[in-house]
């Protein structure tokens, strides 16, 4: 039986095999409470993909959400041990040169959530 360490790094590696899904963690890292509107427009993929990528960090304790009015709100998950912090840190170091990571950084940065979601 694998040890509940092993587990967890095996399940955070796995919730960050996609580049989709990198970017996201990326994106919360950088501003905290980035609804779905905002994230679909940065990574430029549907709603639905979206949605399906965060529900895989949600099950992977990587974020979480909270709903504010009609908004949900996803932020990096401060209930996170420290260790799997440290990881997520470390990779997120490693691609924070990626010309899409920069683009992305920027985007969120200057994302302004009223414009974007109620174009859709």
């Amino acid at each position: 039986m694998k040890d509940d360490k092993l587990k967890k790094v095996i399940k955070i590696l796995k919730a960050l095999s996609d580049e989709s899904r990198i970017r996201i963690v990326n994106l919360l890292k950088a501003k905290s409470g980035v609804c779905v509107c905002e994230i679909t427009e940065i990574i430029n993929l549907s709603q639905p993909t979206i949605s399906s990528h965060l529900k895989k960090l949600e099950e992977a304790g990587i974020i979480n959400f909270r709903k504010d009015g009609l908004w949900v709100n996803y932020y990096l998950n401060d209930d996170m041990d420290s260790e799997s912090r440290e990881l997520i840190d470390l990779i997120m170091k490693f691609i924070e040169k990626d010309p899409d990571i920069k683009k992305d950084l920027l985007k969120v940065i200057n994302a302004d959530r009223m414009l974007i979601c109620y174009k859709k």
